[in-house]
């Protein structure tokens, strides 16, 4: 019996229309950066809550590409953080969690230190693109204070710790909703 794809690439396109629209939007709205950035990595897991992993990494590429043409270097942290997170978490939560022949504290670290390694390179390639950009101080009542790298790491290594299960949670929520709107 032969596949049909057109689903999988319905899905994908309206993932990647609403992440696009997200990571164009966090780049007008300054004050909603990292909860546009969340909304689209919301959206590439769309067609994650099916199974289709090709169509997700697929939605991620194309919104790459589109808000990197639209946007420029102010989609960097949803392509470098935020979707391409989104589509690792799932990989490793939801299948290579569920491979029998391994001890589950094995699975369990593994993962932790996989998640972890991920977060952290990349956030150094943020802040080593930012460096080339931009002048890494901020001002608060006034004074002016520079941004020590493992200052900003420490900070968003605690909202990590925290976006990760939240992630989790919604993307279980997600899939409920999605199996009840989208019968296949």
């Amino acid at each position: 019996m032969k596949k049909r794809y057109s689903y999988e690439i319905a899905l994908s396109a309206v993932a990647a229309a609403i992440a696009i629209l997200a990571v164009v939007a966090q780049a007008y709205v300054d004050a909603l950066t990292i909860a546009f950035n969340v909304i689209a990595a919301l959206a590439i897991q769309l067609p994650l809550t099916k199974g289709l992993w090709k169509g997700s990494l697929m939605a991620f590429v194309v919104t790459s590409i589109v808000s990197f043409l639209i946007v420029n270097i102010q989609a960097l942290p949803f392509v470098m953080l935020f979707g391409s997170y989104a589509v690792l978490s799932w990989a490793l939560d939801f299948k290579f969690y569920k491979i029998e022949k391994l001890p589950k504290a094995f699975k369990i670290i593994f993962i932790a230190l996989v998640k972890i390694g991920y977060y952290a390179l990349m956030f150094w390639g943020c802040w080593q693109a930012m460096n080339l950009l931009f002048v890494n101080t901020i001002n608060i009542f006034g004074e002016k204070y520079d941004l020590t790298f493992y200052a900003i790491w420490g900070i968003c290594f605690a909202v990590f710790c925290l976006y990760d299960p939240f992630m989790r949670w919604v993307f279980k929520n997600e899939c409920i909703l999605v199996n009840k709107i989208v019968k296949k």
